[in-house]
């Protein structure tokens, strides 16, 4: 029966392929700072980003990602104590940046009050990725702060209700691998409308607490499964950060069955299982919370060093 349901969403289906790198980097406003030391990350992943923490110098990066060819820029950086990202104090730069540029922005804010995203949304801001976690004692042993479900909710809607395009995240294994609160927090996103919403996988850092940790294959397709069946008519797209290897291989195939509308950094093997099963591929440029458009296409397939 399940195949039978995968050979009917795959009739007559097109797949979108998100391929970001030099297309559409991240850049931190807060360079490798960060107040928080969460276990699954403690600082290590904003090393690797592109540092522009003044307004002045994040106006001189986009300008010159931009003079490169780049689509977009995915604003994001470290945390203060409450689990926020410090980018309203970005907003007249990021207009800036609008005005200057054809860059398409998109941001993770963390937590974000009302005033704070009507400001974003006044800057010409084109998306927010907000990461929501269902289980709030997750909560205070991976990012180590306290906060409630009120306050996840209160994100959403401050971004949802200044008409900025939402697609929040929903990490499966954030507990050090085990599944805890994912299905509640699929929950908590139907509070309003999702643009699209995003599917990742615990990424195991070295030199973190959870250096070993992993989500198991079948906790991540089942909630791929579950997004999927929770959100009917809205994108559901597995997101940049899940596993390796042969596991990240099996898990897009697993979730191309299930229905996924979009891939961000497909496995080489599965752009050839949908090819072969008859999906019409269509590759972008771009974050894959950002709506597929001829700006972002790209022409010609997945460029060899993605592969």
């Amino acid at each position: 029966m399940q195949e039978r349901r995968g050979a009917a969403r795959r009739a007559g289906k097109a797949i979108d392929f998100f391929i970001t790198s030099d297309y559409f980097p991240p850049v931190s406003v807060t360079g490798s700072g960060c107040a928080l030391q969460c276990k699954h990350c403690g600082q290590r992943l904003l090393r690797h980003i592109t540092p522009a923490a003044s307004p002045e110098n994040l106006l001189s990066v986009a300008q010159q990602l931009a003079a490169s060819g780049a689509r977009g820029i995915l604003l994001t950086g470290g945390c203060n104590r409450s689990g926020k990202v410090p980018l309203s104090d970005f907003s007249d730069t990021i207009r800036r940046i609008k005005d200057s540029t054809d860059l398409i922005i998109a941001a993770h804010t963390g937590f974000i009050t009302a005033d704070e995203a009507l400001s974003l949304a006044c800057s010409g801001i084109d998306g927010i990725a907000f990461d929501v976690v269902g289980d709030m004692a997750t909560v205070r042993r991976v990012y180590g702060f306290t906060a409630t479900e009120d306050e996840y909710i209160d994100s959403l809607r401050a971004v949802n209700d200044a008409g900025i395009r939402l697609f929040p995240h929903v990490c499966v294994g954030l507990d050090f691998g085990k599944l805890g609160g994912e299905l509640h927090a699929l929950e908590m996103i139907r509070s309003i409308e999702p643009a699209a919403v995003v599917v990742t996988g615990l990424m195991p850092v070295a030199g973190t607490a959870m250096a070993g940790c992993r989500p198991g294959f079948g906790d991540f397709i089942g909630i791929v499964c579950a997004a999927r069946e929770q959100f009917p008519d809205t994108p559901v797209v597995l997101g940049c950060a899940r596993s390796a290897g042969r596991e990240r291989e099996a898990m897009d195939i697993a979730a191309i069955d299930a229905g996924i509308d979009g891939i961000a950094l497909p496995t080489p093997r599965a752009v050839r299982y949908a090819a072969a099963s008859g999906f019409t591929i269509n590759y972008y440029g771009s974050c894959c919370g950002i709506p597929p458009g001829e700006k972002t296409r790209i022409h010609g397939g997945i460029p060899d060093k993605q592969e």
